[in-house]
């Protein structure tokens, strides 16, 4: 064994069941989320423990990396994921100690273990064309060529836009970028389950908890210093409704409901995409 996962929907727990892996088994943790790679946002992507001097995060005394690695105006993909991810792989492994791979998104895991044809570059005409369009025109064009790109990734325009520019260079639908290949580690996955009642339950709190304690305050702070209300680190759940608020087209009241509302969603496509992924072993929470 090379490599343990530990997966599972948002709110359900991975990372201090990953802290736990870790001092069990000496491990350090590579963060595997999405939002949590960039800087300056800490509330609304619920990072843990504390930044280090050496850039890195410890976690009730756990090295966790690949978080706070780029800006907010940034675009990361998967092949960046799999290319920071080996790296660190590399280093934990000589020092002989367990990578201990934790998050909940999936496409990086997935490309992680079994990689992925080369993605055509950002095209910088072509997105600023895209761009000129409405997340409307671009779901509707993307869906004539990638039905489950466009639904799966309807309410995000900063992925719309990669997808359809993906297809566009490639003449290709992301799923067909992510065939069966060759295993490229060996690993243990673990994936935590919850019952969907709890689950949501905890998700409500939480995003209930993330608005009331800074989240807003954190969102206006990154606009304040020069980062533009739709780059990508803005698109994401939380972020993109308070920015509403901020615009006064939705009440406080409504920024947590819909945040909740989009949250649960979330977590629930991501229990059925991990539920359908072979060689899991469920954890159950606690």
């Amino acid at each position: 064994m090379d490599i343990i996962i530990i997966s599972g929907p948002t709110a359900s727990g991975k990372t201090k069941k990953a802290v736990e892996f870790c001092k069990e088994k000496n491990g350090e943790i590579i963060s595997c989320d999405s939002r949590q790679i960039y800087k300056y946002l800490d509330t609304g992507t619920n990072k843990e423990g504390v930044l280090l001097q050496n850039g890195l995060r410890g976690v009730n005394g756990i090295i966790q990396h690949l978080t706070d690695i780029i800006n907010p105006d940034q675009s990361y993909s998967a092949a960046n994921f799999v290319k920071d991810a080996d790296i660190k792989i590399l280093k934990i492994l000589n020092k002989g100690k367990i990578p201990i791979i934790t998050g909940g998104t999936g496409l990086y895991i997935k490309a992680l273990l079994y990689g992925l044809d080369a993605m055509p570059e950002a095209d910088e005409t072509l997105r600023k064309e895209l761009k000129t369009k409405s997340c409307n025109e671009i779901y509707d064009r993307l869906f004539e060529l990638d039905p489950q790109s466009a639904e799966k990734n309807k309410k995000n325009p900063q992925r719309l836009i990669r997808a359809l520019e993906i297809n566009i260079l490639s003449k290709k639908t992301l799923k067909e970028h992510f065939k069966s290949k060759s295993l490229r580690y060996n690993f243990k996955h673990y994936s935590i389950s919850v019952n969907n009642k709890i689950l949501y339950k905890k998700i409500n709190e939480r995003c209930k908890y993330m608005i009331e304690n800074g989240m807003i305050e954190e969102t206006q702070r990154v606009i304040n210093m020069g980062f533009n209300e739709d780059c990508p680190a803005l698109s994401g759940i939380g972020y993109r409704h308070i920015i509403q608020y901020l615009n006064n087209k939705i009440s406080k009241g409504d920024l947590i409901t819909e945040f909740s509302k989009d949250t649960r969603h979330y977590a629930k496509r991501q229990n059925t995409w991990f539920k359908a992924q072979p060689d899991i072993e469920n954890i159950y929470a606690e």
